[in-house]
């Protein structure tokens, strides 16, 4: 049965992967431009060459550094609020409007604000990953402390536990599935985040090299660059995923 399901694992994405390029093959073949829609082989030999492109990659990992950047002040400020707004029914009270109504606001309508803020460079770019990062580290972090059962408060007190103990052995270990949830969604909106902000608000990055491939309008090359970017996505991803089943492995102990 393991043998069968490990197969079975293997097969599946490659089907996907062969029916998704069938499709993408047809399409081309009814646009018959390759502006519009070049081929899979056209993309895929634009996609060697931008693997070989130095400036390519130095502008990968200038939005790497960014997105991580980003990422780390969105813990600093989210999981620290997200731990008070569960514990603390005054503090939830306190910021949960605020919270409520400016995660509301799609993250393209501060990208002008945030360029008259901080110019052009680094500064809109880490305050938009950290802006729609926080929120899912804040939620996620109130879902996690909040679903602890009481029982496990009172047994640690009744056992002279103090408030950092009752932290620490109780109240991080069983909210950290919640928060690992939290830091994938975090990371996953801050590396899309990132490539949208760079479409305007920066002269470098992986973005603004998407948006230099659309203005020479070679479109083999800007869908090379999104297949770039869609695998260190899944990479980073993938990642946070094995970090998550490694540190809850606890979860699936029976």
């Amino acid at each position: 049965m393991l043998k069968r399901f490990d197969w079975m694992k293997m097969i599946y994405p490659l089907v996907t992967t062969g029916v998704f390029i069938g499709i993408w093959q047809m399409a081309s073949g009814v646009y018959n431009s390759d502006l519009l829609m070049p081929p899979p082989v056209k993309t895929v030999s634009a996609l060697w060459r931008a693997v070989q492109d130095w400036s390519v990659l130095t502008n990968l990992l200038l939005t790497l550094k960014r997105v991580l950047t980003g990422f780390g002040i969105a813990c600093i400020i989210g999981l620290p609020l997200g731990f008070a707004m569960g514990a603390s029914r005054a503090v939830f009270q306190l910021f949960d409007p605020l919270i409520s109504s400016v995660r509301q606001v799609p993250m393209m309508a501060w990208v002008p604000l945030t360029i008259f803020w901080f110019g052009l460079g680094d500064g809109p770019t880490l305050f938009l990953i950290a802006m729609v990062g926080i929120f899912p580290l804040i939620l996620n972090t109130i879902a996690g402390v909040r679903a602890i059962s009481p029982t496990y408060y009172h047994a640690a007190r009744s056992m002279g536990a103090g408030p950092w103990s009752i932290f620490a052995h109780i109240i991080v270990p069983a909210a950290l599935p919640d928060i690992l949830t939290g830091m994938r969604l975090a990371m996953g909106l801050g590396w899309m985040s990132v490539i949208c902000a760079e479409f305007i608000a920066t002269s470098a990055g992986f973005g603004f090299a998407m948006v230099e491939a659309q203005t020479r309008m070679e479109t083999d090359s800007l869908l090379a660059l999104m297949i770039m970017g869609a695998s260190v996505g899944y990479g980073i991803d993938k990642t946070l995923r094995l970090i998550e089943s490694g540190l809850t492995r606890w979860r699936h102990a029976a």
